[in-house]
C-alpha cells in the first residue's frame, strides 16, 4: 500500500496543471494519443458530462513525484491527458481572444499555461513534455507552430493534429451557444473543479512503484511495459542513461511489428525462456524478485536489447539476422508465422541466441513439424506444450542442450507420434483457409516427389485458391446424394479440399462433380488431378482421399530430423 507520506487527492485536472509545475521525465514516452481516437474520445466524454448539468466526470489517476529543491514535479503517469487538457485550455484562451476578451484570454494563459519567473526573468511553462516534444508543444500552445514536415517525429504530427481537433471541437460547441463567452468561462471552471482525477503525489520513485503496482492489481490501465520501465529506471542509479538506452533499443527493435501488446508478449517469452513458463499476470512480480540492484537492472536491460533483436527475427523472414541463412530457412520462418502459434517462440528465441545458424536451419523445420502435429491432434491447450517449449528454452540457455538432435530427442516425449498424428489427420477438419492451403501445398510436394523448394505451388490466394469439391453452398438440385448433416460434417474435411488456380476455380463455383472432375484432370498439381480419378464424390471418396493424405502427412511433417 502507499506510504503515509504520499498525498492523495481528488482534484480537477485543470487545477493540477495550474497548481504545480510539472515535467515529463526524459525516459517517458513521447506524446502518442491519436487525434481521431483517444483525443476525440476524451473530448466527447468530458463534453457530454459538462452538457449533462455539469455533472462530475472522472478522468482516472495521475501519479507524480513531488518537487524537491526547486525542481519540477515529475509526471510518471498521466502525461497524455495533461497534454490534451493543456491544448484545450490554450484553445479556450484563443476563443476569448477572438471575441475581444484579451484579459480573460491572458488570465487563462497565466493560470494554466505559463507563469513568469521573476528570478529567471522568463516565462516558465506549467507543463513540460519530454525533451523530444517540449519545444514543439510550447509553440503549439502559443499557436506559433507550423505543421510539422515529413521528417519530423511522429509525436509532433500527433500534437499538431490534436491541436487542430481540439480547436475545431471547441468551435463547433460554441456555434450552438447563445453566450459563447459565458460557456467558455463555465467550461474552464468545470475543468478546474469537476473533471477530476485521483492525484497521487509521492516523495520518490520507490513510492511511485507501490502506487503503480496497487493500481495494476486493481485492474487499472497500466501496461506491464510501463510498470517494468519505471521499476528498472528506479533501480538503475548512475546507470539510468544506459538502462534507458537499452530499453529504447528494445522498443525500437519491435516497433515495426506491433505496439505495447507485442512488447509485453516479448517480455513474457524472453523471461520464460530463462526461468520457465510465466503467465502475463505474474510477469512483473517475477521480474521484480530477480532484478533488485542497479547491476541487475543494467544486465537485464542489456539482455532485453539483444533479445529483442532476436525476437524481431522470429517475426520476420526479411529480418537482417537471416541474411546469411538459406532461402529455405527464411521460408520456414514465414511458415511458422503462418501457423499462427506463439508457444514455440521462447524455444526459438533461446536457440537464436545460443546456437549456430546451421543448427537453426535444422530446428526451424522441426518446429514446423511439431506445431503442425500439435495443431492437428489438438495438444496446445492447458499450457502443457508452452511449458514444455519453455523448459527446452531454459536448457538451451543453460547449455544442457547444444544441438537440434538433443532437442528433438526430448521433444518426442510430448509431440504426437506417427500413429497418433496419422489417425487424427485422417479425420481433420480445417476451418482456416490459410492453414488448409499450407497443408495441401506441403502435401503436394510429397505427392509429386518434388525435392526442389521453388517447385512448391504459390501460396498467393490470388494465384492458387482453395476449392471445396463438395461445395459449401451447393446449387439447387445438385449434390442431392448427400444429406444436410453429411454436407456440414464433410465440407471442411481436408479430403474434400483441393488447390486450383484462380482461373480454373472461377469456372466451377457449385457445379456437379462430373463438371468439376473434367477441370481437375487438367491441373498441373498431382493431388488435384488425383481427385478426378474418383467416379463419384461422397463420404466414401472423402474418407479414402483423406486416409491417403494422412500417409503423406507423416512424411511431410516428420519426427526424425
Amino acid at each position: 500500500m502507499p506510504k503515509s507520506n504520499t498525498d492523495i487527492q481528488a482534484k480537477g485536472i485543470a487545477s493540477v496543471v495550474a497548481d504545480a509545475s510539472l515535467e515529463v521525465p526524459l525516459h517517458q514516452r513521447p506524446f502518442e494519443w491519436k487525434a481521431n481516437d483517444e483525443v476525440q474520445e476524451m473530448l466527447e466524454d468530458v463534453g457530454s458530462a459538462f452538457g449533462r448539468n455539469r455533472e462530475d466526470y472522472f478522468l482516472g489517476s495521475l501519479v507524480v513525484v513531488g518537487a524537491t529543491g526547486g525542481e519540477r514535479a515529475k509526471v510518471l503517469d498521466g502525461q497524455q491527458r495533461l497534454a490534451v487538457v493543456s491544448l484545450l485550455l490554450a484553445s479556450i484562451a484563443d476563443e476569448f481572444e477572438k471575441r475581444g476578451e484579451a484579459k480573460r484570454a491572458q488570465a487563462i494563459r497565466n493560470r494554466y499555461l505559463v507563469t513568469f519567473d521573476i528570478v529567471e526573468n522568463a516565462e516558465r511553462p506549467q507543463l513540460k513534455l519530454n525533451q523530444a516534444d517540449d519545444a514543439y508543444f510550447r509553440s503549439i500552445l502559443e499557436a506559433e507552430a507550423n505543421q510539422p514536415g515529413s521528417g519530423a517525429p511522429e509525436s509532433h504530427h500527433r500534437l499538431w493534429e490534436a491541436r487542430q481537433l481540439v480547436a475545431e471541437w471547441l468551435e463547433h460547441r460554441l456555434e450552438k451557444a447563445e453566450k459563447p463567452s459565458d460557456l467558455l468561462a463555465d467550461f474552464t471552471r468545470y475543468l478546474d473543479d469537476s473533471a477530476y482525477v485521483i492525484y497521487f503525489v509521492v516523495p520518490d520513485d520507490a513510492n511511485a512503484f507501490l502506487i503503480f503496482e496497487t493500481m495494476n492489481d486493481r485492474g487499472l490501465d497500466l501496461s506491464i511495459a510501463d510498470l517494468l520501465k519505471n521499476y528498472l529506471l528506479g533501480r538503475a542509479g548512475e546507470d539510468l542513461t544506459t538502462v534507458l538506452s537499452h530499453w529504447t533499443t528494445a522498443l525500437g527493435s519491435l516497433s515495426a511489428y506491433g505496439g505495447e501488446y507485442l512488447f509485453t508478449v516479448f517480455l513474457r517469452h524472453f523471461w520464460s525462456s530463462k526461468y520457465g513458463l510465466v503467465r502475463e499476470k505474474e510477469l512483473y512480480r517475477s521480474i521484480r524478485t530477480r532484478v533488485v540492484t542497479a547491476a541487475n537492472a543494467l544486465d537485464f536491460a542489456d539482455e532485453l536489447a539483444r533479445n529483442s533483436y532476436y525476437y524481431a527475427a522470429i517475426l520476420s523472414p526479411e529480418h537482417e539476422f537471416w541474411s546469411e541463412a538459406s532461402v529455405k530457412a527464411r521460408e520456414d520462418v514465414r511458415t511458422l508465422s503462418l501457423l499462427g502459434l506463439e508457444q514455440y517462440r521462447p524455444l526459438l528465441l533461446s536457440a537464436i541466441a545460443h546456437l549456430p545458424i546451421e543448427e537453426l536451419e535444422r530446428l526451424l523445420p522441426a518446429l514446423i513439424s511439431w506445431n503442425v502435429r500439435l495443431l492437428i491432434v489438438g495438444g496446445l491447450g492447458g499450457g502443457v506444450i508452452e511449458n514444455f517449449y519453455c523448459t527446452l528454452a531454459q536448457k538451451i540457455r543453460n547449455g544442457e542442450l547444444k544441438s537440434v538432435k538433443e532437442v528433438a530427442m526430448e521433444a518426442k516425449s510430448v509431440v504426437p507420434n506417427d500413429a497418433t498424428f496419422r489417425g487424427e489427420f485422417a479425420n481433420a477438419r480445417v476451418s482456416k483457409a490459410v492453414l488448409a492451403r499450407y497443408y495441401l501445398r506441403t502435401l503436394e510436394l510429397v505427392a509429386s516427389g518434388t525435392t526442389q523448394f521453388e517447385k512448391i505451388p504459390s501460396p498467393d490466394p490470388n494465384e492458387l485458391t482453395l476449392e471445396h469439391v463438395l461445395p459449401e453452398r451447393p446449387a439447387a438440385n445438385v449434390w442431392t446424394q448427400l444429406s444436410d448433416d453429411e454436407r456440414k460434417a464433410y465440407t471442411k474435411r481436408l479430403g474434400n479440399l483441393i488447390l486450383l488456380t484462380q482461373k480454373m476455380n472461377s469456372k466451377l463455383r457449385s457445379s456437379s462433380f462430373d463438371v468439376k472432375r473434367e477441370i481437375y484432370a487438367k491441373s498441373e498439381l498431382t493431388l488435384t488431378r488425383q481427385a478426378a480419378d474418383y467416379s463419384q464424390w461422397g463420404t466414401q471418396a472423402i474418407n479414402g482421399r483423406q486416409q491417403y493424405l494422412a500417409e503423406l502427412a507423416v512424411k511431410a511433417w516428420r519426427l526424425d530430423m
